[in-house]
């Protein structure tokens, strides 16, 4: 597929990353000359340095090409881009918009723009860390055919009850309405055997409904309610987004942001939330703000460090949950070690969007095609989503006699609002969300899941 990405930031980058390598022609403009530069010594792709106007889309190949995705700074540039791109004959255009005044005029004249998708990584971001917080057990909930299945992550304490069980006797203590389908073991990834032993430290992913999930924490004594006293530190783009989803859903909450320009806007965004204007990067001054007192704190500011150091002083002082968002791969190991489970990075959220949009874009109106894909335990295995098509060859066939990949699991089949943990006998029906989990990389369609 021949694929346009204007902008080499984070967002621009992460993207040339992700689709060069599932095997797409890649071309990226950028006006920055060391960001063209470091695509074109670092990533398969072609980059193009100047800024965006027509002559250049052509130059890039707009006329011709499956996508462009516009992920500058600049939402205005951005919606521009891809009428521009549309007019010249792309087939689809995503545009990145940050704001939400913007954001909402979008939605609303999507089909009149041309768009084919919208991306915001801040307001993503912002998404996953309140469904964490909403479910603090885990370092990671991802919902699932429209919530209902989750694929939940978390880690093994040495006094969880897993410790030192087989996986094949799991479900002689669990109920069956959960699955173990991926686990982490310092740098292996695995989805575990049978003989497979749990072990302290060991990260592991497991998928149910909802109400199984929950009801196995509780089996295992780990349960821990929502929070609802919540600070965060950080007043852009995704603090804000954060603090009005959790004030949604009847959270505390307590913004501390430096600027007092900032704190002004935020307060009159959100007059529920109690804002702190404060050097929040201070420890301190955190404590003196209350920092004990709270069930949660999530660090969002503009420097990867400083989420980092203030996460882990919270972990240490006693509160139950804190995340961090990281934008630099290189320091998500480092936030790790400080016992921060599984921080947020909003880049890659977004790359796996539209790395779900992408695949979907091969399939015909009706086919096994891609539903959602989320990449896990960091980026080894896929968790997909796939949507049951009558004519495939996986209709119908009992699992036990299915010829599915030895690197492909069926973790779960949704059919009528049910979660269904299939066994050997089960089937799959027209028009089932299949859930499988595998190693594989570039899987489009549910028969991909059968051995060639």
């Amino acid at each position: 597929m021949n694929i346009i990405i204007v902008g080499a930031g984070k967002i621009g980058f992460t993207l040339t990353q992700y689709l060069a390598r599932e095997g797409h022609d890649v071309t990226v403009i950028d006006q920055n000359q060391e960001r063209t530069t470091l695509v074109n010594t670092t990533l398969d792709a072609i980059s193009i340095t100047g800024p965006v106007d027509i002559e250049l889309l052509r130059l890039a190949g707009a006329d011709k090409a499956d996508l462009l995705i516009a992920a500058t700074n600049s939402d205005e540039a951005n919606i521009l881009c891809c009428m521009m791109a549309r007019k010249l004959g792309t087939g689809h255009t995503i545009a990145r918009v940050r704001q939400q005044d913007h954001y909402n005029a979008v939605m609303l004249l999507r089909d009149e723009l041309g768009l084919s998708m919208t991306i915001n990584p801040e307001h993503d971001a912002a998404r996953e860390i309140s469904r964490v917080l909403r479910f603090p057990s885990a370092a990671k909930v991802e919902p699932f055919a429209k919530g209902q299945a989750e694929l939940v992550e978390f880690r093994l304490k040495e006094d969880n009850p897993l410790c030192g069980m087989e996986l094949k006797n799991f479900h002689t203590r669990f109920d069956r309405g959960t699955l173990i389908c991926a686990v982490r073991r310092g740098e292996q990834v695995v989805i575990p055997g049978g003989d497979f032993v749990f072990q302290p430290g060991d990260s592991v992913n497991v998928v149910g409904a909802p109400k199984h999930i929950h009801a196995f924490f509780r089996s295992m004594a780990i349960f821990k309610k929502s929070a609802r006293n919540v600070m965060i530190v950080g007043g852009g783009h995704v603090g804000v987004y954060l603090a009005r989803q959790l004030l949604s859903m009847g959270i505390r909450v307590t913004i501390a942001e430096q600027n007092e320009g900032k704190c002004r806007h935020i307060k009159d965004l959100l007059p529920k939330a109690e804002v702190l204007c404060c050097d929040a990067s201070r420890p301190d001054i955190l404590e003196e703000e209350g920092l004990r007192g709270m069930d949660a704190l999530v660090t969002v500011t503009g420097t990867d460090e400083v989420n980092i150091i203030l996460g882990a002083y919270a972990r240490q002082v006693g509160v139950e949950k804190a995340v961090a968002k990281v934008n630099e791969e290189h320091l998500v190991p480092l936030a790790e070690s400080f016992g921060l489970e599984e921080p947020v990075q909003p880049r890659v959220i977004t790359a796996q969007q539209v790395l779900q949009y992408v695949r979907s874009m091969d399939n015909a109106v009706g086919a096994s095609g891609v539903e959602q894909l989320r990449r896990i335990l960091d980026g080894k295995l896929e968790m997909l989503e796939f949507r049951a098509g009558v004519s495939s060859p996986c209709v119908g066939v009992a699992l036990k006699d299915m010829p599915t990949r030895k690197d492909v699991l069926v973790a779960a089949i949704i059919r009528d609002g049910k979660c269904i943990i299939p066994g050997g006998s089960d089937e799959i029906w027209a028009g089932d969300s299949v859930l499988a989990v595998t190693t594989k990389r570039g899987m489009t369609r549910l028969e991909d899941i059968l051995r060639g």
